[in-house]
């Protein structure tokens, strides 16, 4: 990932922007601001009214010059720092778990087992219930605090978290190692709001999907099959030890070179309410404000909870299955991010927000469906790749409710989304591990370890028939930022 220069010279374009801006209109939220004429003068107060102002040329306005001689940054540093964040989780999820049944397993061996499912289920969701406790108010703080101090305390967070669970020998440190986690996860919420900040209004949802593709995608395609091919070699740990140095690095980066998205200027004023920097207080900004938003996010809810059984169960699912080990699993891993990179990029342009998220919501029950009953590794490869396909869906959704909210709380929001996504990881993780663990023993009547992904497949289809129900009180307008 490559952070392109943020800075650009602003002779011959004051009276330009301000040209734009007179013919397009536009309002002030709040408060009336004055564009100057001269490349001396203050060109506006808000960004808002640069951004639509530099719509009609139609890129985004990474560079533009705002109040003081502040140059919006690009999102791609957003970009970097989650891809980095998600390259040391790439390292972690195909050894993680291995790592786990070496501890609980009596023989020490590293199969998969009744016993290490439960225990990594369990540990997750305690990882997942404290995230969801501090997400919405971490992601609030970065609304008066700025974007930069949340994503350098996520990333000294995880990797403290790695390192923990790359030495230990004790369950008990597992779960010390998750409530670290779960006590500084903010990354992906902070970074996203990042790209809000720096994205025009209409660039807003393919920035997300570019985002979401290149960050998790872009970092799975190499996370994952390093860290498998680590993991054989050089032992389950050693990929967890990599993935903290990473983070040391990222949180470096962090500090002193990534540019700050929100500067101190928007940010003058601005009090942190406790109301709504809490999980009740993140649910109600989303459930309380409007019936676009409170369907949404209840859509999202049940969409993310479904995505979780991939996330969750796909190398023990495969392990169980097929055999694979963290080598074998790695190219249908690289698939995966491959699609994540590309296919919002193709298909959120070309279908626009609502059909992006009703057939992705499709497609991804179908895919559920046969990946819970395939049988054979090439129909458990096709099913996968269809999986890829209606994860479209996910950034898609998230850019609608973005769109719905105000500039000085889309952090509120983007971090009350992350709330949602903690939920969903502490009940789906726990539930997910629980479901297969007792599918694949004696006590089943069928052994059915598909059964998780057929569980999911359940869950889409009232988020299927909400996003419905939402989309047809929506008016064109609501696809668009407010």
């Amino acid at each position: 990932v490559e952070a392109k220069s943020i800075r650009s010279p602003l002779a011959g374009r004051s009276q330009a922007l301000s040209s734009r801006a007179a013919a397009l209109g536009v309002e002030k939220r709040g408060r009336n601001a004055e564009v100057g004429a001269s490349a001396g003068s203050e060109l506006c107060e808000d960004q808002d009214t640069v951004q639509e102002a530099l719509v009609v040329d139609g890129p985004a306005q990474d560079g533009t010059r705002l109040k003081g001689g502040y140059a919006r940054p690009s999102f791609k540093w957003a970009v970097l720092h989650n891809w980095l964040y998600f390259i040391a989780l790439g390292f972690s999820i195909p050894n993680l778990p291995r790592v786990i049944a070496t501890i609980v397993n009596e023989d020490g061996s590293a199969g998969v087992t009744p016993a290490s499912t439960r225990l990594k289920g369990d540990v997750e969701a305690v990882d997942k219930i404290l995230t969801f406790c501090g997400v919405g108010f971490l992601g609030a703080l970065s609304d008066v605090k700025g974007r930069k101090p949340l994503m350098a305390w996520s990333a000294l967070g995880f990797g403290l978290t790695l390192l923990i669970q790359g030495l230990t020998t004790q369950t008990s440190h597992l779960y010390l190692a998750d409530v670290v986690d779960g006590l500084s996860s903010c990354m992906g919420a902070v970074c996203t709001s990042y790209v809000a900040d720096c994205s025009a209004p209409d660039k807003r949802a393919i920035n997300l999907g570019v985002f979401q593709g290149l960050s998790v995608g872009g970092a799975f395609i190499i996370g994952f099959p390093v860290g498998g091919v680590l993991g054989a070699k050089l032992g389950y740990r050693v990929p967890l030890l990599i993935g903290a140095g990473l983070q040391l690095l990222n949180a470096f980066l962090i500090a002193f070179v990534t540019p700050e998205s929100l500067p101190a200027s928007e940010r003058a004023g601005r009090k942190l309410d406790l109301r709504k920097a809490n999980p009740i207080g993140a649910l109600k900004l989303l459930l309380g404000r409007n019936p676009l938003l409170t369907g949404s996010a209840v859509a999202y809810f049940l969409v993310y909870l479904a995505k979780l059984c991939l996330d969750s169960q796909f190398t023990d699912y495969a392990l169980y299955k097929f055999g694979w080990g963290p080598a074998q699993s790695g190219p249908l891993l690289v698939l995966v991010g491959l699609m994540l990179a590309i296919v919002p990029r193709m298909v959120v342009p070309r279908l626009g927000l609502k059909r992006s998220c009703l057939y992705g919501v499709g497609a991804f029950a179908v895919s559920q469906v046969a990946t819970g009953f395939a049988p054979t590794p090439e129909a458990f490869f096709a099913s996968i790749f269809l999986t890829s396909v209606g994860c479209a869906c996910v950034p898609a959704l998230l850019a609608f409710i973005a769109n719905q909210a105000r500039p000085e709380e889309r952090g509120a929001v983007i971090g009350a989304v992350g709330t949602v996504q903690e939920l969903c990881g502490a009940i789906g993780f726990s539930v997910y591990s629980r479901l297969f663990a007792y599918a694949i023993s004696d006590d089943s009547p069928v052994k059915l370890p598909g059964a998780s992904f057929l569980a999911s497949a359940a869950v889409l289809v009232p988020a299927f028939f909400v996003l419905q129900r939402t989309f047809r009180l929506a008016g064109a307008g609501a696809f668009e930022s407010v």
